[in-house]
């Protein structure tokens, strides 16, 4: 089968991100050719694995029986070129999606969302992050991401409080855009967002991954989808 080029930017992309948010929460993890590795359990909403490239489906099995091993069978990965059958081994389907990727916009048009730069906007950021749709009482954004330069933070605040936002992650041939999220329901959030992500750096493309409004949003906003993935889960690992 074969894999379109900006599915695996995207991929290697959102693995850039995983990496920076294990690094920030103290957690350890490995980056191979084929996948990023955690060595500790992940942050809600992150997973074991991450595939980066296609055609590895054996290194990746060996991880995840160390997994079963370490974690108690308690695995999950993102199967990012939907290329594992891991039906008998105990894994289910959490959920598909697609990837998304846009090319380079040398005039992005102008943007009233900002950088987060203080520990106490970031604190607000998370806080809205939270009750948009992404609960959990786990502190997820930790002060050393500000001091990242391959991760930014952007968001709108009005009145003392943002009412949308996302994340931009930085990668050597493009920039992610995760986490977009807004208090007040909008049709334009997405379009909004990733407009603020182009301004950062005109010259990359920007990637991303969603599904069903998400995904139908970004297509609104130029995106174009390059691949299907899916993330795969299981209490108890049989091999």
């Amino acid at each position: 089968m074969s894999i379109d080029p900006r599915a695996v930017m995207a991929a290697r992309n959102n693995a850039d991100l995983y990496a920076a948010m294990f690094t920030s929460h103290g957690l350890r993890f490995e980056r191979f050719d084929f996948a990023f590795v955690g060595k500790d359990q992940p942050p809600p909403y992150y997973g074991n694995l991450t595939v980066v490239s296609p055609d590895h489906e054996a290194e990746v099995i060996l991880q995840i029986k160390e997994f079963a091993v370490d974690f108690g069978g308690t695995v999950s990965l993102k199967d990012s070129f939907c290329q594992l059958d891991l039906t008998a081994n105990g894994f289910k389907t959490l959920f598909e999606a697609s990837w998304f990727w846009r090319g380079a916009d040398s005039t992005p048009p102008t943007s009233d969302w900002r950088q987060i730069d203080t520990v106490a906007d970031l604190e607000l950021w998370e806080q809205a992050w939270k009750a948009s749709g992404s609960p959990t009482p786990d502190r997820m954004f930790h002060e050393t991401l500000l001091k990242d330069p391959d991760v930014v933070f952007l968001g709108r605040k009005a009145d003392g409080v943002f009412d949308a936002g996302c994340i931009a992650n930085r990668s050597r041939d493009c920039m992610g855009v995760s986490n977009v999220f807004s208090c007040i329901p909008s049709e334009h959030i997405f379009a909004q967002a990733s407009a603020a992500v182009s301004a950062l750096e005109p010259g990359l493309p920007l990637v991303g991954y969603g599904a069903d409004d998400a995904l139908e949003a970004a297509q609104e906003a130029g995106f174009t989808d390059v691949g299907a993935l899916r993330v795969l889960a299981t209490r108890a690992a049989d091999f």
